[in-house]
């Protein structure tokens, strides 16, 4: 019965009786268009008006919500946070030991009880709780750390260009100056340096490692000695770097003294040149020259302080190059150890202070000695396994055994003058251990070194990465943990 009926929008309905009723029930209605304009121009009105206000009130909204991003980068005391940033071991080694900056320029500073943070630099994560606020500075216990994404490192290369890095494992001190001309890629990371030249987009790889006498591959000393006498070309920086052209290939080598060997290959030579003298070696001549009168204001254990020095030598230690400074003090005399880092204010970070002050009697002296924050370990990583009934025994023609808790390992001694940072030691063996089928790098990477030692006085203040064992006929030994996954086998070896 009912006929489809089409409906269409905005469609006047014709002016006709109603099929249904009586009346007006179907007038017709105004048209939508003048509501439309109408609205229309009320929102013009407003918008302009909106527009006025805003544009007279723009500093105090900018501020107010500057302020309200502001406000949110705050720490509060006890928060947990996990935070990205560019690690420098740069603290007070009082209050903390290393900052953080963020993204932002934050700085935040860093210690932790159970991590050696002077394992890392460049950009790091790191999980921690915030312990307390210091000078506008928040201070964070670590219990985390870890390399960033490798995704990220562009972005922090242009934040931190302009400033400096120290790179304490190779060795390698990149300058303010440096900036203008590099941008780095990568974190430094597996022995090689990867920088750009800015200016003509030349991609530069300086490999670094350890010097080992006992690898023919990485003894410096014999290296440059063989590379000099063929050398096809030599050339030095302004800070006293040598650089010597390998013959027949387009390879350079240089190093810093016995310490650390480098080599850059497949780069044209004036690139070569001028990477080179872009970064600074801490070299003895650097020291010497430009950086001595700054550590020397390290050397104080808060009553007596070394007033000038007159020997001071480079080294190595756990974390990369240290140096030994030795002179007068008011009263007396005193010995330092200093890990270098020129990218610190004072030239690095003071790791003992031995001073010896002159009683009034001639004959007699007191000898006291400082350190400061040293090298932790972290045992919380998968641990080598151990099997006590399976230990292997080493006996010494000196009168004494080391029992070791598995026989699946390698191990070797070597003649040394070590002193491990550590006042007052002194050691001549060294005994480097490592997994039995990692034998081929066994003096390169030892997992465990077990040192033979006369140390004066009672040794206090060692970080958990040496433990301290004597044996019957009170030979005094040092078992230094390389790798965190070895701290319970380390822990578990006997000497008798």
């Amino acid at each position: 019965m009912h006929s489809q009926m089409n409906f269409k929008k905005n469609v006047v309905p014709p002016t006709k009786k109603p099929l249904f009723g009586q009346g007006n029930d179907f007038m017709m209605q105004p048209p939508r268009r003048s509501i439309s304009l109408l609205t229309l121009f009320v929102v013009i009105i407003c918008t302009f008006v909106l527009a006025f206000l805003l544009f007279n009130n723009f500093d105090r909204i900018s501020n107010r919500f500057s302020s309200s991003i502001e406000s949110t980068t705050w720490f509060e005391i006890g928060q947990e946070v996990s935070l990205s940033g560019m690690l420098q071991a740069n603290g007070d080694l009082i209050s903390y030991t290393h900052t953080l900056t963020l993204a932002d320029t934050t700085i935040v500073g860093l210690k932790s009880k159970t991590l050696d943070l002077s394992l890392y630099s460049g950009l790091v994560d790191i999980q921690g709780t915030v312990e307390k606020e210091l000078n506008d500075i928040y201070i964070v216990e670590v219990s985390i750390v870890s390399w960033a994404l490798a995704s990220s490192w562009a972005t922090w290369t242009m934040l931190w260009s302009g400033s400096w890095i120290y790179i304490p494992q190779a060795a390698l001190y990149l300058p303010a100056e440096f900036w203008s001309k590099y941008t780095v890629l990568n974190q430094w990371e597996n022995g090689i340096l990867k920088v750009q030249n800015i200016a003509t987009n030349q991609i530069i790889q300086i490999s670094y490692f350890s010097c080992k006498k006992t690898d023919p591959n990485k003894n410096c000393a014999q290296l440059q000695q063989n590379i000099w006498a063929s050398a096809e070309k030599t050339v030095s920086t302004s800070y006293g770097t040598t650089l010597y052209k390998l013959e027949w290939v387009t390879s350079w080598f240089f190093t810093n003294g016995t310490y650390y060997g480098y080599f850059i290959n497949d780069i044209p030579e004036q690139e070569v040149i001028d990477v080179a003298n872009a970064f600074i070696l801490p070299t003895a001549y650097y020291v010497q020259n430009t950086m001595l009168s700054k550590i020397q204001t390290l050397c104080t254990d808060g009553s007596t302080s070394l007033m000038q020095v007159t020997t001071n030598s480079l080294g190595v230690d756990l974390n990369g190059l240290i140096i030994n400074l030795q002179g007068p003090t008011a009263d007396g005399s005193a010995t330092c150890k200093v890990f270098i880092d020129p990218s610190q204010a004072a030239g690095g970070t003071k790791l003992s202070y031995i001073s010896n002050t002159t009683n009034p009697s001639p004959d007699t002296t007191t000898t006291t000695a400082t350190t400061t924050s040293t090298p932790t370990i972290d045992t919380s990583v998968k641990q080598f396994p151990i099997n006590l009934e399976k230990a292997i025994t080493f006996t010494s023609s000196r009168g004494y055994s080391i029992v070791f808790p598995s026989s699946n390992i390698t191990y070797e001694s070597l003649n040394v003058d070590e002193d491990l940072g550590l006042p007052g030691v002194r050691c001549s063996t060294q005994m480097d251990i490592t997994k039995f089928s990692d034998k081929a790098t066994l003096h390169e990477d030892p997992k465990v070194r077990i040192f033979t030692c006369s140390i004066k006085g009672t040794l206090n203040n060692v970080w958990n990465s040496i433990l301290q064992k004597t044996a019957a006929n009170w030979m005094k030994f040092l078992i230094q943990i390389m790798d965190p996954a070895r701290s319970e086998f380390a822990a578990n070896i006997s000497i008798q």
